[in-house]
């Protein structure tokens, strides 16, 4: 992808996304990574740098502070956005965050303690137990049929 930076009377300057972030990714510490930019058009044009770091240590003023002074020259005004990939704990937050916001997740929970309440908790044992073996019933038969209607598409070949 190219973001286009200025237009000059001679044409416009387009900055590639990958070769910057590559460029980037080559500045940076080793358990640093560049997971993504954004770029404003401008003469003074604005770089948001969205980087991650396996070591909270480097990751920090002083990465900012390099990588301002690197691509300064170039034209750019650097900012800098620290997310927290790669460890299994910073991945389960967001996973939870994103269950928390759907509606599916709210209604299963408000549909299974309305159970509970009104059928006890061997109802709801009994109907956790009838659904899974409606679901693995389901699953079976529906692979038969896929199965079957495949067999009848593939040729026959006889010697």
């Amino acid at each position: 992808m190219y973001f286009l930076w200025k237009r000059t009377p001679h044409g416009s300057i387009r900055v590639s996304c990958n070769g910057l972030s590559g460029f980037i990714d080559r500045i940076l510490a080793e358990k640093s990574r560049c997971r993504g930019l954004s770029l404003a058009e401008g003469d003074s044009a604005s770089v948001t740098l969205v980087l991650s770091s396996e070591d909270p240590v480097s990751a920090g003023h002083l990465v900012e502070e390099r990588l301002s002074a690197i691509v300064a020259p170039l034209g750019f005004c650097v900012n800098v956005i620290w997310v927290d990939r790669g460890r299994p704990e910073a991945e389960w937050c967001e996973t939870l965050s994103s269950l928390y916001q759907t509606p599916w997740f709210w209604m299963v929970l408000v549909s299974m303690t309305a159970l509970i309440v009104i059928a006890g908790p061997k109802g709801f044992f009994w109907t956790l137990f009838w659904g899974t073996v409606a679901w693995f019933v389901a699953r079976l038969v529906i692979s038969m049929l896929l199965r079957k209607r495949l067999g009848f598409f593939l040729p026959v070949v006889r010697r």
